[in-house]
């Protein structure tokens, strides 16, 4: 799988500034993390830019069809007196690249609501890196910089990592990425030594049955558990 990521902004451009942060230094983070997350999952990765220089639109979207990649990612950090997380492809897109947005945006939006800010949905747009672009593309705003809350968590490397893994988890479940190699992750049906004595309780006690390890936990599965827990059939 080769993926182009886009790091919005750079060079004479910083993109949104507020709160001692710059949209270019925030994008460049990201992307870079998100890179090496992929490439230990097997991906080819290219940037548009891996330093703070300045590249027009239409050259971001001209790298990505030369380069002939199956995926094009932007990312972005929003202003405007909002809050929260959004994605977009372009305007009238369906099929596999709305499949896409929706794999990544749910791994993405979950970190942000578990830090209390507010999931703004899938969305369309006309953006040039999403218009110009060959391939499926999506382009992230990653919170608003210029919302207290939203700047506080950018200015967190541990959520700035967090934000980097869960977008990697979400293209790598959309195209069906293997697990990286060597880094220190059971395989998915596994499950981690801190946690056997905890499944081996629950299977015990009828409140799971102690499959699919690592899978996230929907709503339907908490109130079954709370359910059998509580005695019921």
């Amino acid at each position: 799988m080769k993926i182009m990521i886009d790091p919005g902004h750079g060079g004479k451009d910083p993109g949104a500034v507020a709160n001692g942060l710059r949209e270019k230094d925030l994008t460049l983070t990201l992307a870079l993390r998100i890179g090496e997350l992929l490439m230990r999952r097997g991906a080819e990765v290219h940037f548009t830019r891996a330093t703070d220089v300045f590249v027009e639109l239409s050259e971001r979207a001209r790298m990505a069809n030369v380069a002939g990649v199956d995926y094009f990612l932007s990312i972005h950090i929003n202003a405007g007196g909002g809050s929260g997380f959004e994605s977009y492809t372009y305007m009238g897109t369906s099929g596999k690249t709305v499949e896409y947005q929706s794999v990544i945006h749910r791994n993405v939006a979950r970190v942000f609501t578990a830090a209390g800010v507010p999931d703004r949905g899938q969305k369309q747009a006309n953006f040039a890196v999403v218009r110009e672009t060959k391939m499926p593309a999506i382009l992230l705003e990653y919170g608003f910089i210029d919302h207290p809350r939203d700047a506080a968590l950018l200015r967190d490397s541990a959520f700035l990592d967090r934000l980097a893994q869960a977008t990697a988890d979400g293209v790598g479940e959309a195209f069906g990425l293997r697990q990286p190699a060597g880094s220190g992750s059971e395989p998915a049906d596994e499950v981690s030594d801190w946690a056997k004595s905890a499944r081996d309780w629950a299977v015990k006690n009828g409140i799971s049955d102690g499959t699919r390890p690592k899978d996230p936990v929907t709503r339907e599965e908490v109130w079954t558990m709370l359910w059998r827990m509580n005695g019921g059939k």
